[in-house]
């Protein structure tokens, strides 16, 4: 970058075709909201400053993206959106600025240089991305005058018929001088339109011939969403763009229409992704992994040789040849064990389980450390809450320690290394090693009791 730029997003539309009461930009694209993309486009360009325009739903908006470094403005009543650059204007500071809408996430930053580049060369107060497509509706039509150079945008809706059949098309992305002219030509825009706007695109007619328009060759990059049916399009193609990656790398996808990345996971080459997965969030798959059919992942790690059919995981940590389901779920702050095995309906949460160690199934285990090498019974649970309490307590098991099956262990306690507990007890008190511990009522039987029930 040539000096510094700001940047601005626009934010502030309903979204109306959305047909939600939720802010279009706060809808998930492979995870993530709308509004991230050009958020972590702008972050790129390491700008002089960011500034969001919001309206409807900007409440939302703003605790969504507390943790961002941007300025928020609102800009009232949405007038369109040359209404919503004019409201920026006490926020910036930077000589030009660029404009990238909130729902357009797919810009590459390689076309916002190219833009900046045509724009300082040119000298022009206005510079602004097009694209030709082959289907151009809804978009506005650029026109150019003799010489190539666009002399006005015609917004879909108000173009005539020859218009109408011009394919290359605004992609709402500008490069504007903080000048006056440009403020004054903001300042004189009419809403003498079809939808009674503001409308960014008429800088073009207002500013001309100090205006640039850069061709974009990748129409997929540019392009916006207007409702769901536009947001499963480019859902579609980014998923395609991750996976295609990954796979160029070494990893195998067994069919890339049924896997659902994030932008942000790494997976190391041997691993195998089946059908039915889900990765977000900032998980990272180690090599030789087998992951999946109808596995959920977002935010762990998982280390080499590790197989996960079946199951959800959320913010864990799984070790080396470890292996999870089917129909287990980890929950936040679980640390799996190199070699350890995971099965059939366990959940862990908050809980540290050591290498070698098994729980196959029906198993709780929450707010425990579990040496490696113990074996957990069908059934058995850490008990880590009591009624009127806030925290809650924890359990530790020793190496090498066999939990029978259905015993709950009342926390906080203690089961030493190679203790045994006997199936069907409650343990309310510390286990020292080696020790057999049983907890049982005496089992009584009454003979032809039934038969004399129902004989009355």
């Amino acid at each position: 970058m040539e000096g510094p730029v700001g940047v601005v997003v626009l934010a502030a539309g309903k979204g109306t075709r959305m047909r939600s009461a939720r802010p279009k930009v706060l809808h998930l694209l492979c995870g993530l909201p709308l509004l991230e993309y050009p958020l972590r486009l702008a972050r790129e360009l390491d700008p002089a400053e960011t500034v969001v325009v919001v309206s409807h739903g900007k409440d939302l908006i703003e605790a969504t993206f507390s943790h961002w470094p941007v300025k928020f403005v609102d800009q009232g009543e949405p007038l369109g959106t040359g209404h919503a650059v004019l409201s920026a204007r006490a926020a910036l500071s930077a000589p030009r600025f660029f404009v990238l809408p909130g729902d357009v996430p797919l810009v590459p930053p390689q076309a916002l240089h190219a833009l900046l580049e045509r724009h300082l060369a040119s000298g022009a107060l206005a510079s602004f991305l097009s694209v030709e497509l082959s289907e151009p509706n809804p978009y506005g039509r650029v026109v150019r005058d003799e010489s190539g150079k666009p002399k006005k945008i015609v917004e879909a809706g108000d173009a005539s018929p020859g218009e109408l059949a011009i394919r290359e098309v605004n992609s709402g992305i500008w490069c504007l001088e903080n000048h006056p002219a440009v403020w004054e030509a903001l300042a004189r825009l009419s809403p003498q339109n079809v939808k009674g706007e503001y409308y960014l695109t008429d800088l073009v007619a207002l500013l001309y011939p100090r205006v640039e328009a850069v061709l974009w060759p990748e129409p997929e990059d540019l392009l916006g969403i207007n409702d769901r049916v536009d947001l499963a399009r480019l859902e579609g193609i980014l998923r395609r763009r991750i996976l295609e990656s990954w796979m160029r790398e070494g990893v195998t996808v067994v069919d890339p229409a049924a896997v659902y990345p994030g932008p942000d996971v790494r997976v190391s080459p041997d691993t195998v992704i089946f059908p039915g997965t889900f990765l977000f969030g900032k998980t990272e798959i180690g090599p030789n992994c087998q992951i999946g059919p109808q596995a959920y992942l977002v935010d762990s790690k998982v280390g080499e040789g590790v197989r996960i059919w079946f199951s959800v995981l959320e913010a864990v940590e799984v070790g080396p040849e470890a292996q999870i389901g089917p129909y287990a779920h980890l929950r936040a702050g679980a640390r799996i064990g190199a070699r350890a095995r995971i099965g059939n309906f366990v959940e862990i949460k908050a809980s540290q389980i050591g290498e070698g160690t098994k729980a196959l199934h029906l198993a709780y285990i929450g707010d425990a450390e579990v040496g490696p090498g113990a074996n957990i019974g069908a059934g058995a649970i850490t008990c880590n809450f009591q009624p009127g309490k806030k925290e809650k307590f924890r359990t530790e098991i020793g190496a090498g320690a066999f939990i029978g099956s259905n015993a709950c262990l009342i926390a906080p306690i203690r089961i030493g290394e190679g203790a045994v507990v006997g199936a069907g007890s409650v343990i309310t008190e510390d286990v020292p090693p080696y020790a057999l511990a049983l907890e049982r009522s005496p089992q009584v039987v009454k003979p032809n009791w039934a038969r004399r029930k129902e004989e009355g």
